[in-house]
């Protein structure tokens, strides 16, 4: 658990570092629309730029930081 939480505050970072936010799901049941992962944001416009469904898991964020 630890050390999902650690590389999710690095992948934080490292997101706030290009202009990005980071947002976790905080539903407690899995439907359609939200898929309890995570989602990237640019908080300048306020728009989704990836997990649009909170499909997002930690990996597809690493690899999205990567590009």
């Amino acid at each position: 658990m630890s050390t999902e939480k650690n590389l999710e505050q690095k992948l934080r970072r490292a997101l706030t570092k290009e202009g990005y936010q980071l947002c976790k799901s905080r539903a407690r049941n899995w439907s359609i629309n939200n898929q309890q992962g995570y989602m990237i944001v640019n908080p300048y416009y306020n728009v989704v730029v990836a997990g649009s469904q909170y499909d997002l898991s930690l990996q597809d964020v690493l690899a999205f930081v990567n590009e």
